[in-house]
C-alpha cells in the first residue's frame, strides 16, 4: 500500500465520530495528514481521536445544520491550522420515509444537513487566507441513491442528487481559485447507519441488498482510500467529478 501519501497536508474531516467519517480520519492520519475531527457527539470524536495515528490533530464538537455552527468550525479550522489543504464532508443524515408519512420539517432536517451544510462549507473555505493556493480539495460524500432509485428515502435520494450537481458547479466556480470539488459516491457500507437499517428490512429485503452488491458490500475504509486520492496531490487535474465506489451496484 502507499504510504505518507497526505503527509503534512492539513485537512478537516466533518461526521468524523463514526462510520465514513471515522474512518477516513483514521485513514489519513496514517498517510501522515494533521487532521480537525468535526461531529456533534464530543465523546465519539474523543474516541476517534485516541485511534489516530501522529500528533497534533484535534477535535472541535459543531451542529453543522446550523450556519453559526459552521461557521465557527470554519473559524476554528482556520485559526488552528491556518490554510487548509483538503476538507472532506462526511456529515450526513438518512431517514426512510415514504412519501406519504414524510413531514415539512424531516425534509427540511434532511436538506439542512447534506446539503446546506455543503454549499456553506466552501462559502467559508473560499475567503482568503483559509486554503491552499497551490491546490485545495474539496470532497463531498454523495451516494449511488443519487441516480439509482430506492423506495421511501425520496428526500435522501434528492439530497444526494444535489450534492453531485452542487460540486460541479462549484468545481467551475473555484476552479480559478485552485480549489478542485469533487463527490464521492458509495453504495451500501457496512456502518452504524447500515446497521439501524437493516432492522428496518425484512430478511429477504436484506439479503437483495446483498445480491445487488456483486462485490459484497463495502468497509468504510473502502471509501477512505478513494477520499485519500482525490485528497493528494495525485488528483490534481480532477474535479467535478463524482467517484462511483459500490462494489457494482450501480451496474444493475
Amino acid at each position: 500500500m502507499i504510504e505518507n501519501l497526505l503527509t503534512a497536508k492539513k485537512v478537516l474531516v466533518t461526521g468524523a465520530s463514526s462510520g465514513i467519517g471515522k474512518a477516513i480520519a483514521i485513514f489519513f492520519s496514517q498517510q501522515g495528514a494533521q487532521v480537525i475531527l468535526s461531529g456533534r457527539n464530543k465523546e465519539r470524536l474523543d474516541e476517534t481521536l485516541k485511534l489516530l495515528t501522529g500528533d497534533g490533530h484535534i477535535i472541535f464538537s459543531s451542529d453543522i445544520s446550523k450556519i453559526d455552527d459552521l461557521k465557527a468550525l470554519m473559524d476554528f479550522s482556520f485559526n488552528s491550522f491556518g490554510a487548509l489543504d483538503s476538507i472532506v464532508h462526511c456529515a450526513g443524515i438518512q431517514k426512510t420515509l415514504p412519501l406519504q408519512a414524510i413531514k415539512e420539517q424531516q425534509f427540511d432536517d434532511i436538506f439542512n444537513i447534506n446539503v446546506k451544510s455543503a454549499q456553506f462549507i466552501a462559502k467559508f473555505l473560499r475567503r482568503k487566507g483559509r486554503y491552499n493556493v497551490n491546490g485545495c480539495s474539496l470532497i463531498y460524500i454523495s451516494s449511488v441513491a443519487a441516480f439509482c432509485g430506492e423506495p421511501a428515502i425520496s428526500t435522501y435520494c434528492a439530497s444526494k442528487a444535489a450534492l453531485i450537481g452542487l460540486s460541479k458547479s462549484l468545481a467551475v466556480e473555484l476552479a480559478k481559485i485552485n480549489i478542485r470539488v469533487n463527490t464521492i459516491s458509495p453504495g451500501v457500507v457496512q456502518t452504524n447507519m447500515v446497521d439501524g437499517l437493516k432492522q428496518q428490512l425484512s430478511e429477504e429485503q436484506y439479503n437483495q441488498i446483498l445480491l445487488n452488491h456483486p462485490l459484497g458490500l463495502g468497509r468504510p475504509e473502502d471509501i477512505a482510500h478513494a477520499a485519500a486520492y482525490l485528497a493528494s496531490d495525485l488528483s490534481r487535474w480532477v474535479t467535478g467529478s463524482n467517484l462511483i465506489v459500490d462494489g457494482g451496484y450501480s451496474t444493475h
